[in-house]
């Protein structure tokens, strides 16, 4: 395993990856990503996410043709290839990259599928996101990339993959050493998304702060 990157830097830098190479994930990479993930809070200490490991080809390639399905659904909202070409630079970026992953999901080296209780929490997934960044903070952390992607998703996935009527299905993440870099990341300032006692109202001290926050006190 490769050395530990620092929380900081690894939140500063943990990107959406979404193209990866064929390596495969070894399964004492994956116990750590599931070890960390499981340290996340949880409503009322129930623990009731679930997590299942895929990495059979026949799966894979149901979950590809699916994920092409969706990817037609999504891609047509932005309208046709050329109009997609002409988006600004960071929105066409993800989108060519979400393209890549539903076409090659087959590839992919692990996919996993994340699941929690039915109506254990009030909050449906409130208890198992958290749970979900850790593990792709962790993955980060060892060289790998991941992303949330939910382009396969169908009914039929609890079937196949043997899923209890009283699980919930939130979320697939793929998984493995990616071919594009983690690294620094576009975001709105602080002051534009953090009010202060109300809606709307600015925050002093972040105004003062650069536009960037304090990315350059953790990226180097």
């Amino acid at each position: 395993m490769m050395n530990d990157p620092g929380l900081f830097e690894t939140i500063y830098t943990t990107r959406a990856l979404r193209r990866f190479k064929p390596d495969p994930v070894p399964d004492e990479v994956l116990f750590q990503l599931f070890d960390a993930a499981i340290r996340a809070s949880s409503g009322q200490n129930a623990q009731d996410w679930r997590w299942i490991v895929i990495r059979d080809g026949a799966i894979k390639r149901q979950l590809r043709e699916w994920a092409l399905e969706g990817w037609t659904r999504y891609s047509a909202r932005y309208g046709t290839a050329e109009e997609i070409a002409a988006l600004p630079r960071n929105q066409r970026l993800s989108l060519n990259s979400v393209r890549d992953l539903a076409h090659s999901l087959d590839s992919v080296p692990v996919i996993v599928a994340v699941l929690g209780m039915k109506g254990r929490h009030s909050t449906p997934g409130g208890s198992t996101f958290p749970a979900v960044q850790n593990f792709q903070l962790a993955a980060r952390a060892l060289g790998l990339g991941s992303s949330i992607f939910n382009l396969p998703m169908r009914d039929q996935l609890y079937e196949m993959l043997g899923i209890p009527e009283n699980n919930q299905l939130y979320c697939l993440l793929p998984l493995g050493y990616p071919t594009d870099r983690h690294g620094p990341l576009n975001r709105k300032p602080v002051k534009a998304v953090v009010f202060d006692e109300k809606y709307g109202a600015s925050w002093a001290f972040a105004e003062g702060q650069p536009e960037r926050g304090w990315e350059d006190r953790w990226v180097r």
